[in-house]
């Protein structure tokens, strides 16, 4: 329970997160996503050229590869837009 108040911002003192603390772990958020981005398109590109796959599997593959790119575009915009980092 008490890690459910935390998770929502409460904690034992019931106080509510504030905006800054909000900015804060959003940042972090999209920081780590961000670096965890590469790797899956590494991952995903490996497969890709590996071969041995049937159609439906190498679709699968494209469309995650394609997903992550849009994804990397989408966090780099809003660290750059909402948070005027230099990404």
């Amino acid at each position: 329970m008490n890690a459910e108040l935390e998770k929502e911002g409460g904690g034992m003192t019931g106080k509510a997160e504030s905006a800054e603390d909000t900015r804060i772990r959003r940042i972090g958020t999209l920081l780590g996503r961000l670096e965890e981005i590469p790797r899956e398109l590494d991952r995903t590109t490996r497969r890709l050229y590996a071969g041995n796959m049937d159609a439906r599997e190498f679709a699968t593959l494209v469309d995650r590869r394609n997903t992550l790119l849009i994804e990397k575009e989408r966090v780099e915009k809003e660290l750059r837009e909402t948070y005027r980092m230099k990404v």
